[in-house]
């Protein structure tokens, strides 16, 4: 790779840069590289004593030979062995990453003293998205004696860190049985047991209006969605861009009055247009807030706190129904679903 020489040298600032704001026994997974370079696709992440490398796009020239893995590998004081590469390669609109291999060879890492299981091989997500560590502790500091909803779970990182703060009830909802099962695995590290709190496997868009029927109410919800996904367990496809505002709306019909709601993606060019809200709901871009140390200067994330009444009109049919209702279904085994 041409340039890697620069590379190195920033590596090697960054790691001890990253080394005063992260103290490993409370915290020893962050991002080193985030396109610090002449916008180079490429990112670099610590877990632990591992380092995960993925190549962003297929692009000529991008490969990395055996020589120069070695060389990142030694900037950063890291065994080769513990050294894991992948390609993100660009997706269609209508194709989503499988599974890489199926090695399950899992590690334990921690972040601000609590503990995740991660995969650093079988899946191009690890199971641990780092960007939203700030998001996490905003959700534990304000979880004391709270009820919370999680929605598009994944892992279970919110809910985890939601019990952390002492949260009174906490709900996570994901297609992927394969994703909760990592979930409770994830309460379990921490010494959480489970099955004092609901995990379900459902479509959010159904689970949403099923809850709203019953006049179920949360005081915080969590809505970090993929970008996209077209699983078969849904009755529809998801595209963030399209189906933001009724995920909100649906939200907001479940949100207790004095609740909060924070919303969050990761599609690069994603457009937030407050005017498809009622004017009861109150928005505020929380980005910076949500950004830390190892993400500056390019987040991987936008977020927003909501708050407030739905009242009066919404834009674009953002009251419109979100979708045939189905029944809860029972925890049982599935595929696993990638958030990006």
């Amino acid at each position: 790779m041409e340039q890697l020489d620069k590379v190195l040298k920033i590596l090697k600032g960054r790691h001890n840069e990253l080394r005063r704001h992260f103290d490993p026994e409370g915290t020893d997974c962050y991002r080193i590289f985030n396109r610090d370079f002449g916008n180079l696709p490429l990112l670099i992440d610590r877990y632990g004593s591992w380092v995960h490398l993925t190549l962003l796009e297929n692009q000529e020239g991008m490969d990395l030979n055996e020589d120069e893995v070695k060389k990142i590998a030694d900037a950063l004081y890291c065994p080769l062995r513990k050294l894991v590469v992948k390609r993100r390669q660009i997706l269609s609109d209508h194709e989503q990453y499988g599974t890489l291999a199926e090695e399950q060879d899992t590690q334990i890492v921690r972040e601000n003293d609590l503990n995740f299981e991660v995969n650093l091989r079988d899946r191009i997500d690890t199971g641990l998205f780092l960007d939203h560590r700030p998001t996490r502790e905003m959700v534990r500091a304000e979880s004391f004696g709270r009820s919370v909803l999680n929605l598009f779970c994944y892992t279970g990182s919110f809910s985890l860190y939601a019990a952390s703060g002492g949260a009174s009830r906490i709900t996570s909802v994901d297609l992927s049985a394969t994703a909760l099962e990592q979930a409770k695995r994830n309460f379990r590290l921490n010494d959480f047991l489970p099955g004092a709190f609901e995990f379900i496997q459902g479509d959010v868009f159904s689970f949403l209006k099923e809850a709203a029927d019953k006049g179920e109410k949360w005081d915080l919800i969590i809505l970090d969605p993929p970008t996209f996904s077209n699983s078969r367990k849904m009755d529809r496809t998801l595209k963030i861009q399209k189906d933001y505002v009724e995920l909100i709306i649906s939200c907001f019909r479940v949100l207790k009055g004095d609740g909060t709601l924070y919303f969050s993606n990761n599609q690069s060019d994603f457009r937030f247009n407050k005017k498809e809200f009622p004017s009861g709901i109150k928005i505020n871009e929380i980005t910076p807030q949500t950004t830390g140390e190892d993400f500056k200067g390019r987040p991987a994330h936008r977020c927003w706190e909501l708050t407030g009444l739905l009242q009066g009109k919404t834009g674009n049919e953002a009251g419109r129904s979100t979708g045939r209702s189905r029944n809860r279904r029972p925890f049982r085994g599935g595929d696993s679903r990638s958030r990006r």
